[in-house]
């Protein structure tokens, strides 16, 4: 198994776990304070991963701003994760926001360029009809 196969079901299983915890912390505590307690983990990871790998802290203000702004809209996003969850069934809105590639194709395409071959265009048409289909419910 190639390294990035082995990295990208590692954090698919992770992100998976990730997006169940919620579903069980609102049990007993708010969204506001599942943000606040997620992101004490995040910070104690993080600590740990540089403790581990080293300081390595370096870099340009550039990309230091957009490692900013990756966990600004990160924590934005999870807010309103949890607000979801807190009243909404978990396996749908997992699934409706695990689309979010989606938007970054489309921005990846505007922004930087990208260009898409026709079968990637029939997945994220594919992907869309699946969200709607998942999070259709018909009176």
């Amino acid at each position: 198994m190639t390294d990035w196969l082995a990295n990208a079901l590692a954090a698919l299983l992770c992100w998976g776990l990730w997006a169940l915890f919620p579903k069980l912390a609102l049990r007993s505590i708010s969204p506001a304070a599942s943000v606040f307690y997620e992101g004490v983990g995040v910070m104690l990871t993080s600590i740990a991963v540089v403790w581990l790998l080293g300081p390595r802290l370096s870099g340009s203000v550039q990309g230091i701003m957009y490692a900013l702004l990756t966990g600004i809209f990160g924590t934005i996003g999870l807010y309103f994760f949890f607000k979801a969850v807190e009243t909404g069934p978990i396996s749908v809105i997992s699934s409706l926001t695990a689309l979010y590639p989606v938007v970054t194709v489309t921005l990846a395409v505007v922004v930087l360029h990208e260009s898409l071959k026709p079968r990637q265009i029939l997945g994220i048409l594919l992907a869309l009809v699946a969200a709607g289909l998942l999070s259709w419910h018909p009176e």
